[in-house]
């Protein structure tokens, strides 16, 4: 015969299990939305450019579902997994690492996520310097009729790197060009060419 007892127990359990449930749906979002999406985790608390994570516009909907817990038990169990949640719509923090301190589930996932993406970077900036040395030699090899000679610079007329990279790597070439002095020509809003200039020195 069921007891009450048995049935605090089975209320024990389920809670149990939506804690788990919990993790799990986290450990799904926080990969698909920054490890796969090459994004970096900036909502950490002391951070310039911390701003909270409205994770509430990513739960709800078919994808993210939150377990049935009550508003207030969610953020709740959040805090226990040491996430600092805001107190309008559910949006996330994370506190700082202390030193001596063991990492929270929250402050894992950070480590995580700004490890995988500092390793996509480094891997963006190798293919960012090949792609700008094979640039440098399609610029050389451009037949010189097309080359239009200025006082400081030369233009290479309508010349066009045709190549799909990411936009990070996009991001370290124009450095490195910004670097060389090296930059796109316009004018009246077209683009005219590619403008190399004769000194590295602004004169």
């Amino acid at each position: 015969m069921a007891t009450v007892d048995n049935l605090r127990e089975h209320c024990k359990e389920l809670r149990k299990k939506r804690e788990e449930e919990l993790k799990t749906v986290l450990d799904d979002y926080f990969d698909e939305n920054f490890i796969t999406k090459h994004r970096p985790f900036r909502a950490v608390i002391g951070n310039k450019k911390c701003k909270p994570i409205p994770i509430h516009n990513s739960f709800g909907t078919y994808r993210y579902q939150w377990p049935n817990f009550s508003e207030e038990l969610l953020r709740h169990e959040l805090e226990n997994l040491g996430f600092v949640v805001t107190k309008n719509q559910i949006s996330i923090m994370v506190p700082p690492y202390e030193k001596g301190e063991k990492l929270s589930f929250a402050q894992e996932w950070v480590k995580k996520i700004n490890h995988k993406y500092s390793e996509y970077c480094n891997s963006e900036k190798k293919v960012a310097k090949e792609m700008y040395s094979n640039y440098i030699e399609e610029l050389l090899s451009i037949d010189p009729v097309r080359v239009k000679t200025y006082d400081e610079y030369t233009l290479f007329c309508n010349f066009k790197f045709e190549v799909e990279i990411s936009s990070k790597c996009t991001t370290f070439i124009k450095r490195l060009m910004l670097r060389d002095r090296i930059e796109p020509y316009y004018e009246d809003g077209q683009y005219r060419g590619m403008k190399v200039y004769d000194s590295l020195k602004i004169n």
